[in-house]
């Protein structure tokens, strides 16, 4: 019986043997089948049967740990580590300046063109709104195709507060007004400066799922006339101010009325109020409504508004309930003003304009990575025709095919892990760069920044790029014979790795001629753009605004008096020729030409 389970031991052992890879196997199988079964026999003798069941169970669990660690091993043999092979690929690359310092120079400069286009479009297009379930917000406009071409609407008080009535869909809603001005000053008689300020109702920070970080938000009794003297800035506002905690509950003056500061609002939170016809604008600054939204005042329009939808509710359900509210308030106001409300997601709404040159941006990233790949991959190749003579000297001193094709590809992703790095830095400049060069109105522009998860997709990136570029090198290797290896070492030019080398220039060819041919175009647009005839002789010639708020010009007269003063003093300065000023919505502009 005993001899019978030393014989079934053996079988096993033998049989595990087949885990390990061939060369562990003719060097060290049978050393390792005797030393299990003296340990059987061992077993058997003093614990009995059971006890050499157990054994069989943990030599299966020995050999699948031990096999799968000798098929990782590196090329150098059996008795190396990955200390060791990292060791020959960075001698390699020392050994050669010129090539690593050309390769990591050019997935530099690619991939950090790629992570400030990443940059953009992650921060603009992908991310959410800094806002709570910021999927459950959406935009309400009017639709008066039936009476004229506008399709973006605004919406009125008495709107609002059909909105606001409960028992549907729509748990909030929010309307908002840009505030005409915006003079803004921390005392009487300190030096003013410009912000954008909106008018909403109370509920905009409940509707949103934000509280202030400093202070708190409106109360319903702080709307309404005489009523509204309280503010909350924005968080990058009150730095520019000092960052003051003692600002909140102090005066400062807008348009040269006091308003009493409440709140400061979190670092994270920023809005951007998109209107019917102006570009989305960030707001720096919140006011209250100065009047109610039931009160016939002929101000009481012109509303942006913003509603939030039950937790659960499809955007198809969203806008059945709004185009219901819309076709109520057609049967109530029969003047032909209420058409058709239509819904369009906030995020959605507010990138609208800039979604088509987003998506077109990341097409060009992805462009540029293909285009990286093929460039390092066809590179790569040449070192390995290059290298021929060592790689037939590894294989004939017993180094296998997994060995070669590791060193290939650890040596590439090694020069994509330091070009991801690298990258990652220089994308740093490059996204400050970008947002300085980004027009004002770049809807989240201040959301553009390069944080840690955007880096790491950087680096991810380039050694994954590095990776692939290696892998027809290393299928070149792995399936060329020694013989071929030998022959090809000694004349040059021939072999698989010419057709596969060719094969990359043909690739590598065809994207720059796309990337090409895509730059010449848009270059080509801007030059026609930058000639294009504006009517009139722009050279010499300065624009500028100059607001004659209400609050200080109180009557028309004086803000005409205002402006042709300013004229004549811009028309005395030395160099300029003339000077002219153009008027709208009572916001005098002036023009001078040098």
């Amino acid at each position: 019986m005993q001899s019978r389970i030393l014989y079934l031991s053996e079988c096993w052992f033998r049989l595990l043997q087949h885990l390990y890879p061939p060369e562990f196997r003719q060097d060290m199988g049978e050393a390792v089948i005797e030393t299990y079964t003296d340990r059987a026999s061992d077993t058997l003798k003093r614990s009995g049967r059971g006890q050499v069941v157990a054994l069989w169970f943990r030599a299966l669990v020995d050999s699948i740990l031990s096999g799968f660690a000798e098929r990782l091993r590196p090329a150098a043999g059996r008795h190396a580590n990955w200390g060791r092979d990292i060791e020959m690929v960075r001698r390699r690359l020392v050994r050669s300046p010129l090539f690593a310092l050309t390769a990591i120079g050019t997935l530099t400069i690619g991939l950090g063109m790629f992570a400030v286009v990443y940059t953009a479009v992650q921060k603009i297009l992908l991310d959410p709104m800094p806002y709570k379930h910021p999927e459950e917000l959406y935009y309400v406009w009017r639709d008066y195709r039936p009476i004229n071409d506008i399709t973006r609407g605004t919406l009125s008080g008495a709107d609002i507060l059909e909105l606001q009535k409960p028992g549907r869909q729509i748990v909030g809603a929010v309307g908002l007004k840009p505030f005409l001005g915006g003079i803004f000053s921390l005392r009487e008689g300190a030096d003013p400066m410009e912000i954008a300020a909106t008018w909403t109702t109370p509920n905009l920070f409940d509707v949103l799922g934000v509280s202030p970080a400093i202070g708190r938000g409106f109360s319903a009794g702080e709307m309404g006339p005489g009523r509204n003297q309280v503010i909350v800035l924005s968080h990058d506002l009150w730095k520019r101010l000092g960052a003051d905690p003692g600002l909140v509950g102090r005066d400062v003056r807008l348009q040269g009325r006091p308003f009493r500061v409440i709140g400061v609002m979190p670092a994270d939170f920023s809005f951007v109020r998109n209107e019917a016809a102006a570009p989305p604008q960030r707001v720096d600054a919140y006011i209250p409504l100065e009047f109610h939204l039931q009160d016939p005042n002929l101000r009481n329009n012109g509303y942006a508004v913003i509603v939030r939808a039950r937790r659960g509710t499809s955007p198809a359900a969203v806008a059945a309930e709004i185009g219901a509210v819309g076709r109520t308030l057609y049967v109530r106001d029969s003047q032909g003003r209420s058409v058709k409300l239509y819904t369009v997601g906030l995020k959605d709404d507010v990138i609208s304009r800039i979604r088509p040159a987003l998506v077109v941006l990341g097409a060009a990233g992805i462009l540029l990575l293909l285009m990286l790949m093929v460039n390092l991959a066809s590179v790569l190749l040449s070192r390995a025709a290059a290298r021929e003579h060592e790689v037939a000297v590894s294989r004939a001193l017993g180094a296998n095919t997994i060995a070669i094709t590791r060193s290939t590809l650890m040596e590439a992703g090694i020069l994509g892990f330091l070009g991801g790095i690298l990258g990652a830095l220089a994308a740093i400049w490059g996204t400050s760069a970008l947002i300085a060069l980004a027009p004002l109105d770049l809807p989240r522009r201040d959301a553009m920044s390069l944080d840690w998860r955007i880096a790491a997709v950087v680096i991810s990136a380039g050694t994954l790029l590095g990776l692939l570029a290696a892998a027809p090198p290393a299928i070149w290797a792995a399936r060329t014979s020694l013989a071929s290896l030998l022959a090809g070492s000694a004349v040059r030019g021939g072999g698989g790795h010419g057709r596969l080398r060719r094969a990359m220039v043909v690739v590598q060819v065809g994207f720059s001629l796309v990337l090409l041919s895509s730059g010449a175009l848009v270059m080509r647009s801007f030059q026609r753009l930058l000639r294009a005839d504006p009517g009139f002789r722009p050279e010499g010639v300065l624009t500028f605004r100059v607001r004659t708020p209400p609050e200080f010009f109180p009557k028309l007269s004086d803000a005409l008096q205002f402006q042709d003063r300013l004229q004549k003093a811009l028309a005395a300065i030395p160099g300029v020729t003339g000077a002219s000023a153009g008027r709208c919505c009572r916001s005098p502009g002036s023009r001078r030409r040098r």
